[in-house]
């Protein structure tokens, strides 16, 4: 069974009749890339959507010089590339391969030959996206309360800074784009060039020193 048609059921083939799905899967070209190179870098043109067969892509945002953010990663099955695709415009992240992929990609052009010879499965499609773009919208709606939520607490703003980290022993929580977790005490916070480290002592009596671009959220442990 092709990848594609592994996939069939989600994503951007949802609701696809076998004909329609047969039709569609035509416009895509296979490539493979390998880990360390990137696929598109934030702010090049693109007007191609990529869809992962196998590997590992990791979609980032820069933050400062030296430092990026992962906004989430995509693994097998996994759609990306779709802004630029749908807009024409610049690419809004950039994506690296973190481990050898094999992707399935398709470009406007293809796609909007498709759609002219096939409207009702156009329209099914543009549903997909919308589907899609609205998941990844709501998730960076929560990024971004989470974002604001850690910067009134480390600021103090909610009487909750780092002094007060430090001196009081309060276990916090911290959660990582990997999905990775951490509890435990902050012991300091150092700085470097590629930005700033929390240095964790965790409940095993560990030390982790967590990049500071790397936290999704961080809350009072329970």
């Amino acid at each position: 069974m092709r990848m594609i048609d592994h996939i069939a059921t989600g994503n951007i083939f949802h609701q696809l009749n076998d004909e329609e799905l047969a039709l569609f899967r035509e416009k895509f070209e296979k490539i493979s890339i390998p880990a360390g190179d990137y696929v598109f870098r934030e702010n090049e043109m693109g007007d191609s959507l990529y869809i992962v067969e196998k590997g590992v892509v990791a979609i980032k945002r820069f933050i400062t010089a030296g430092v990026e953010k992962n906004i989430f990663v995509a693994n097998e099955g996994t759609v990306f590339g779709e802004f630029s695709f749908m807009d024409r415009c610049e690419r809004s992240a950039s994506a690296l391969v973190e481990e050898d992929a094999t992707l399935l990609m398709l470009k406007r052009e293809q796609f909007d030959g498709f759609i002219a010879e096939n409207p009702a499965a156009g329209a099914k499609l543009y549903g997909n996206f919308m589907y899609i773009l609205v998941g990844r919208l709501r998730r960076t709606n929560d990024a971004y309360r989470d974002a604001v939520r850690w910067g009134l607490e480390l600021t103090g703003t909610m009487k909750l800074n780092f002094q007060y980290l430090i001196t009081e022993d309060v276990d916090i929580c911290i959660e990582l784009s990997s999905g990775r977790v951490f509890e435990g005490r902050v012991l300091q916070l150092e700085s470097s060039d590629a930005g700033h480290e929390i240095i964790l002592l965790d409940r095993d009596s560990r030390l982790a020193m967590i990049p500071y671009h790397a936290i999704v959220s961080v809350t009072l442990a329970a």
